[in-house]
């Protein structure tokens, strides 16, 4: 499963980095601790994975970067995100929706609730042109008709003037990919931009995103729970539970030889077609409650490496190897058991 190219190297200056990112979703005298303290850096011309089950905090990380969150019942109570060295959660909204689309953007993983029904994908697309004051009239109109046939829709001119309803999952996802490289951004945030789309289609929407990337050299996040998906297009991985990036590093290292108990779990519960007939072998229990996260490492319920220290201290950051940390207090075990 490891990809066998060479990491990108890590850069001085990340094109995006997250330090300690904390947030908190307040509803009902109940607080659900979604993000808990989760750092990453992504370096410019990368592609790097966010990788995790459900309820891990991926898509939230996600959203508070690209300040998407609504508050209340969100708020972001602690850490950083810098984006090209200036502070994100700083900066004055006006400031960051000019950002929004020049520099950073991002693909839904929802793509009919994501674009407007009353409205063509054509004059949705043309309209970030004419927002940005880029292209205006029928300038804004052709781009956004160009923009279509480079994402691989056929009859461009014609389905510009169709609404997202007329479209399929996957060509909708593809408006959604035109519309969100529209301005030549230098980071794109793709939040599992291939759910509920069959295989053949996936494998299609990943090899235009990944096409994209390179072509532009732009940095590139994917926000998935799919290994595989990981392995083919991902330079570094950052794995998440819990609201916590536990383990970080190169994908062909961490996928190879995973220095945390979590991610080794993921790997052992993948199936293999060497193994047919063999029972699966799957994470026991469930995700923890976030507003209930569990005292020390919150993955100790479901660990088979866990002792008393796990349930009682919350583990420290480990240097598994050059580039790659992991959070779990038996690295070592882990490490010579993957």
């Amino acid at each position: 499963m490891a990809d066998a190219r060479a990491p990108t190297p890590i850069l001085d200056a990340p094109i995006l980095d997250v330090e300690d990112l904390r947030v908190e979703f307040r509803s009902g005298g109940e607080t659900v601790h979604a993000v808990n303290g989760a750092s990453f850096r992504i370096n410019a011309g990368e592609t790097a994975a966010i990788l995790g089950e459900s309820g891990s905090g991926k898509s939230v990380s996600a959203a508070a970067i690209m300040r998407l969150l609504q508050s209340p019942p969100a708020f972001v109570t602690g850490g950083t995100v810098h984006f090209k060295g200036q502070d994100v959660l700083a900066m004055p909204l006006a400031k960051w929706r000019d950002f929004c689309g020049r520099e950073i953007a991002m693909v839904f993983q929802d793509a009919l609730t994501s674009l407007n029904p009353v409205f063509s994908v054509g004059w949705q697309i043309a309209e970030l042109f004419r927002t940005h004051g880029v292209a205006s009239g029928r300038d804004a109109d052709a781009r956004a008709v160009d923009l279509l046939d480079r994402v691989g829709i056929p009859d461009a001119t014609l389905r510009a003037r169709d609404y997202a309803h007329q479209f399929s999952g996957g060509m909708r996802q593809r408006v959604m990919i035109a519309m969100a490289i529209a301005l030549g951004p230098d980071l794109l945030i793709a939040d599992e931009p291939t759910t509920a789309l069959d295989v053949t289609v996936q494998a299609q929407i990943m090899e235009l995103l990944e096409g994209l990337r390179a072509e532009s050299d732009m940095a590139m996040i994917l926000i998935t729970h799919d290994l595989g998906v990981v392995a083919d297009v991902a330079d570094n991985v950052a794995v998440m539970y819990a609201g916590r990036v536990v383990e970080r590093g190169p994908v062909s290292e961490v996928l190879a030889r995973p220095g945390h108990a979590y991610t080794l779990a993921l790997l052992d519960s993948v199936p293999r077609t060497r193994d047919k007939g063999q029972k699966l072998n799957p994470i026991i229990g469930s995700p923890p409650d976030l507003a209930r996260i569990p005292k020390g490492c919150a993955f100790n319920p479901r660990c088979r490496f866990a002792t008393d220290l796990c349930r009682l201290e919350t583990p420290p950051s480990v240097a598994v190897a050059p580039g790659r940390i992991a959070e779990c207090h038996h690295v070592e075990a882990v490490f010579n058991d993957g």
